[in-house]
């Protein structure tokens, strides 16, 4: 049975799930220019029910979902701005004397439940508001100009990229290479044997062709260069498995009467050292991960 509206329960899981899904289909095809179109949300609802099976939430409610966050983004995007306030970058909290809570409690009533708590879809929602629409697999930042008087086009003086591709576009190709993209040989202007100038027509067209040639490399190459950066983007990193999210998420399931919330909220300090997250991720045993919180907290005091 779907759940009515009012009655749809987001957990922090469940919001980064609908993030990410957001992201990823935060492409041309699936967005335009007033938000996502129809077959974007189709998508978007179908793999987030697929996803979380438990959940099984409307088109309407993951809707309402996206704007409460988009809601929650903005105003702790501007509160953080004001005078008086500090931002802990690592775990996205805002940093501030109580006078100066109340005064951005009354300007921005949404942040009110991060008072002294990490928003740790931050990045991933800045990455999505602020940013503009990716054009997957041709992604352009810019495309450079072409001299359409010139013999030589080279938009770009690196032989290889950051991923360690060639750049077809370098001008310092290996001396076995020709200057040609594909290893032909450039006719040269004059005639060796004969001395005679080559026709302008016949040159012109070489040129022509030399650079829709250029155009098509440049195209793949781009093509390339994205499809490895998003192949690295998916791919799992160790470190990924000790995030600030995963230590608060296993905090959060630590009862009152074991860690009190004034000590909940001290051992988010703790979340900053990417030691301090793999020992009390790997530490299974509840009592022993809850003496060691406690003990970590009270030499944090001391020091």
């Amino acid at each position: 049975m779907v759940k009515e509206t009012s009655r749809a329960s987001w957990s922090h899981s469940y919001e980064r799930g609908l993030a990410e899904l957001l992201v990823e289909h935060n492409v041309p095809v699936y967005r335009g220019q007033n938000g996502w179109v129809a077959e974007g949300w189709k998508s978007i609802v179908s793999k987030f029910n697929l996803k979380f099976p438990s959940a099984q939430f409307t088109k309407q409610q993951i809707q309402e979902k996206e704007k409460d966050m988009k809601a929650n983004y903005k105003a702790v995007r501007d509160a953080r701005k004001q005078s008086g306030t500090g931002w802990d970058d690592s775990l996205s909290m805002i940093i501030a004397e109580p006078i100066i809570w109340e005064k951005l409690k009354k300007d921005y009533p949404r942040v009110k439940r991060y008072e002294g708590k990490p928003f740790l879809l931050f990045p991933i929602l800045a990455s999505l508001y602020e940013g503009s629409i990716a054009t997957g697999d041709l992604n352009f930042l810019s495309i450079p100009s072409v001299d359409l008087t010139s013999d030589v086009v080279s938009p770009t003086d690196s032989s290889t990229n950051q991923h360690g591709m060639l750049n077809p576009f370098s001008t310092t190709h290996d001396a076995g290479q020709s200057s040609n993209m594909h290893g032909q040989e450039a006719e040269p202007t004059t005639s060796a044997s004969s001395g005679q100038k080559v026709d302008e027509p016949v040159k012109k067209k070489r040129k022509q062709s030399q650079i829709a040639q250029v155009l098509e490399d440049y195209v793949d190459f781009k093509k390339q260069q994205s499809q490895t950066f998003v192949e690295e983007m998916k791919e799992p990193k160790q470190k990924d498995q000790f995030t600030i999210a995963s230590c608060v998420a296993a905090l959060e399931t630590i009862e009152e009467e074991e860690l009190s919330i004034a000590e909940k909220s001290k051992a988010l300090r703790l979340f900053k050292s990417q030691l301090n997250r793999e020992i009390f991720l790997n530490t299974k045993d509840p009592i022993l991960r809850t003496f060691w919180l406690k003990e970590e907290i009270s030499a944090m005091e001391k020091a």
